[in-house]
Parts: C-alpha cells; sequence; structure tokens
C-alpha cells in the first residue's frame, strides 16, 4: 500500500494543468457505474482508460456500447471494441469512437497491444488517431487530425490486490493549428477482490482540472452485478448493473451531475 501511495504521488505531480480537447470517449460502462475507476477495470471493455487492462483475457471479445451524456441526444459517444490473442500473453484491441453532430464531432481509432510481463505484472501501450471537425464560421480550425500516445500498466500484489496507473498524451499532441491540445491525464488507483465479483476500487485522476478523486464498489447479487460509486470535481453519484446471458454480458450505468441530467450509458459484450 505505501508502494501505492508513493507512486500515485509521483504521476499526480508530473501532470501540471493544461489546455484540452476532445470529450472523454471511455465507455467501460462497469467503470463509469463504479464512479469512473476504469484505471483498474479489466478486460477490453476498459482499453481506452487503461492500455494494460486487456492482458490476461482469453479468446476473442466484442463490445459495442453508448453514452448519453446529461440526456442530450445530440451529445451521444458510441464504441466498439474488439480485442483478439497474438502471441504467447500477448494480446492487441482495435476501438472506435464516434461523438457529436452536424456542427461538431469527433472521431477516435485506437490500436492496442497489451500483454503480461511476468506472472502478476501487465502493460499496454495504444496509438491514437483522434478527428474533430466543426462547422464552418465556429471556429478557426474547422476540421484536424492529430495523433497521441497512451500507456498503462496494472500489477497484482498480495493475491487479492491490484494497483495500476495509465498516462494519455504524455508529448502534449496538438489538435490542427488551433493552439488546443489532446487531453493529457495520468490516473492511478488500487483495488481489492476479496471474492470472485466483489471488488473495491479506489483511484486519483490529474488533467488540466485539477485532481480528482473516484471510488467505486461492485457486489454480486444472484446472476446480477450491483455496481455504484463516487467521484469528485463535480461531485457524482453513479450506480449500475450487469448480467450475463448465454455469453452475452448486458450491462447499464446512470451518473448523476450536480446541475444538469445525468448521463445514462449501456453496453453489450460478446465473448467467444
Amino acid at each position: 500500500m505505501k508502494t501505492m501511495l508513493f507512486a500515485a504521488s509521483l504521476v499526480l505531480a508530473a501532470a501540471p494543468p493544461a489546455l484540452a480537447a476532445f470529450e472523454e470517449l471511455e465507455l467501460g460502462v462497469a467503470d463509469q457505474a463504479m464512479g469512473s475507476t476504469g484505471v483498474m477495470g479489466t478486460g477490453a471493455v476498459s482499453v481506452l482508460s487503461n492500455p494494460a487492462s486487456p492482458a490476461g483475457s482469453a479468446g476473442w471479445s466484442v463490445t459495442a456500447s453508448s453514452r448519453l451524456p446529461f440526456s442530450i441526444t445530440d451529445l451521444a459517444t458510441h464504441g466498439l471494441d474488439v480485442s483478439m490473442p497474438l502471441r504467447g500473453t500477448w494480446r492487441g484491441s482495435a476501438s472506435i469512437r464516434q461523438f457529436g453532430f452536424s456542427e461538431y464531432s469527433e472521431q477516435m481509432v485506437a490500436v492496442t497491444i497489451s500483454g503480461m510481463l511476468g506472472r502478476e505484472l501487465a502493460f499496454g501501450i495504444q496509438p491514437t488517431l483522434g478527428a474533430v471537425s466543426i462547422g464552418d464560421g465556429v471556429s478557426s480550425y474547422g476540421s484536424a487530425t492529430a495523433l497521441s500516445l497512451n500507456a498503462g500498466f496494472q500489477a497484482r500484489i498480495c493475491g487479492r490486490w491490484r494497483i495500476g496507473a495509465s498516462v494519455r498524451n504524455p508529448f502534449e499532441s496538438g489538435i490542427g493549428e488551433s493552439g488546443e491540445h489532446l487531453e493529457r491525464r495520468i490516473d492511478a488507483g488500487v483495488a481489492y477482490e476479496p471474492s470472485a465479483g466483489m471488488e473495491s476500487r479506489f483511484s486519483l485522476s490529474r488533467d488540466f482540472r485539477g485532481t480528482r478523486v473516484h471510488a467505486g464498489q461492485a457486489v454480486p447479487v444472484g446472476p446480477l452485478s450491483l455496481m455504484a460509486g463516487v467521484g469528485t470535481s463535480p461531485v457524482t453519484i453513479s450506480g449500475g448493473l450487469s448480467a450475463c446471458v448465454s455469453g452475452v454480458r448486458l450491462e447499464y450505468a446512470v451518473q448523476s451531475h450536480p446541475d444538469l441530467q445525468p448521463t445514462h450509458q449501456a453496453g453489450i459484450t460478446y465473448v467467444f
């Protein structure tokens, strides 16, 4: 635990505030239900929150998910994540995201390579290509693309504990000639899983808005998994549930906002 706190202090101190653009396009439904603790998520559904998350999974998986921020249809984000085994313990994943409407839209494509560096340490690296398009007269850069790089790790310690961290856009890739940047962010977290399906998470996140705190809990109840979480800046409360039916996992999450309508999110995952 001391190691985790020390590592978290280092990575958070290394990420001073900066201007940023592009929406948060992570779509891990369970991660959002558990207070946006995706840095400690597992499987390809968390790949945009931590590129190391698919490592250790078996077989192929396909996830389709959507988010409705603040219950506004025009702000909907849709995504598709595909993950497949490569050689040995290594996996490849591909992710696509679409956000926006006619006057403003964003697209992103990410390719992730993740694997196990030993029995307990997972690592992942993720180049991404982002594109933004803004209607004429709305912005000085109209439309532009940007390349960036993300990376992350997770490690199991003392059997039931896991620690992890991820860094997004450490080289501050810019968008066209606008002077704006893709979001630069560093996350660090810890998870405790005393039994199958029961998990507690805590994470810290540092970006241009400052430092945020997240916490989440998952509890199995029969065939369902119930999830809840909290976050800061702004203060949010989230919850959700998931169920697995004939190899298909269905998930739903909702997150409050102190001033706006709640954000809804749903996803479906098939593993084969």
